[in-house]
């Protein structure tokens, strides 16, 4: 045997025993590793991966669990004024649906701009003062599952205003109307809401205030959302304006939550209109807030309702002609309050 053939056999032994010994190591230089091989798991960072997988989602769940719901901000009496609003930060618009063809509803829901939705009308209902006849509701039930069943798949469409300030107490049947028609629309149209507003207070609850949350609260007629509408400001009896009470608005809402109506079905109603300069030659009684109330009340809803799902400033659109003028002074001819609103709409 030569002495190469010596040197080359050394060598081989050599490899194959560093091959043996070093197993599961990279070969060579070039951290290739053999195809025959698998390569190991380091200890530790399966550990370390499951731990910041679980890490990350206990990260996920709590920053989705604490963080604000963003409310929608409603208008009424939009009055076409749709594109000053959303520039105002509103993005929720009362829709009138129509009795005689819920077509046209439809189109008008449609016509939205992107990221708004609407509030569909289909009262009056059950809104009768102390006194008088309770009227038949404003839509039929044929007429309201017609309207119904045509938006019940349609994204833009948040809900359906069943009433505004029904009065049990002069309108019975109001309670099993606005039950039966939210149950149809959580049937029939899943994911859409049923809202109504609730005036209550002692001229209605002559055994003291409550009365008409408690007989309205969700667990009665199944609404997903109920406004709460205490407006603060005022004249005096001799027409003379006085400080607002705000505090209603504490008092109506702790009223509320006393009779079963919860803080997430609370919807915040902002005073932003007055009475002055009624053309009706009824007397006034509401009086537009300064700057510095409307702030007040803003500011006084959000420590009692933090994160509501909506919540609007009545009302957008002057209300007055000569045979009826509620509300000849809103949001649209004061600008000053427009400038508060709209701080309010972008704040999250």
């Amino acid at each position: 045997m030569t002495k190469v053939s010596k040197v080359y056999i050394i060598c081989l032994l050599y490899s194959l025993i560093l091959l043996a010994c070093g197993s599961g190591r990279s070969a060579g230089n070039n951290g290739q590793i053999p195809e025959t091989a698998n390569p190991p798991t380091p200890i530790g960072v399966q550990e370390t991966l499951s731990s910041t997988v679980t890490i990350n989602a206990t990260e996920a769940k709590a920053t989705l669990a604490i963080a604000p719901n963003v409310p929608l901000h409603a208008a009424f009496n939009t009055q076409g004024d749709i594109a000053d609003l959303i520039a105002l930060g509103f993005n929720l618009f009362d829709v009138t649906g129509s009795k005689t063809n819920p077509t046209d509803t439809l189109a008008r829901v449609n016509d939205l701009p992107e990221g708004t939705q609407a509030l569909v009308w289909l009262g009056n209902l059950g809104n009768a003062p102390t006194g008088q006849n309770c009227p038949p509701p404003g839509f039929s039930d044929a007429e309201f599952k017609a309207v119904v069943d045509i938006l019940a798949n349609n994204s833009k469409v948040f809900g359906y205003n069943l009433a505004d300030e029904p009065h049990p107490s002069t309108c019975p049947d109001a309670i099993d109307i606005i039950k039966i028609r939210s149950d149809y629309i959580h049937t029939y149209a899943p994911g859409q809401k049923a809202y109504i507003t609730i005036q209550d207070g002692s001229n209605m609850c002559p055994a003291g205030e409550g009365c008409e949350y408690r007989a309205l609260r969700p667990e009665i007629t199944h609404v997903d959302l109920i406004g709460i509408d205490p407006y603060p400001c005022h004249f005096n009896n001799s027409g003379q304006p006085v400080k607002c009470d705000t505090s209603k608005i504490s008092q109506r809402v702790q009223s509320a939550l006393a009779n079963g109506i919860p803080v997430t079905a609370i919807v915040p109603v902002f005073q932003a209109f007055g009475q002055e300069g009624r053309l009706d030659g009824k007397s006034i009684y509401y009086r537009t807030p300064t700057t510095a109330e409307f702030q007040d009340m803003l500011n006084l809803w959000k420590s009692l309702v933090p994160n509501p799902v909506f919540d609007f400033a009545y009302t957008w659109g002057v209300q007055c002609t000569e045979s009826s003028c509620p509300a000849p002074q809103s949001l649209k001819n004061h600008p000053e309050l427009q400038v508060l609103i709209k701080e309010h709409n972008s704040t999250p």
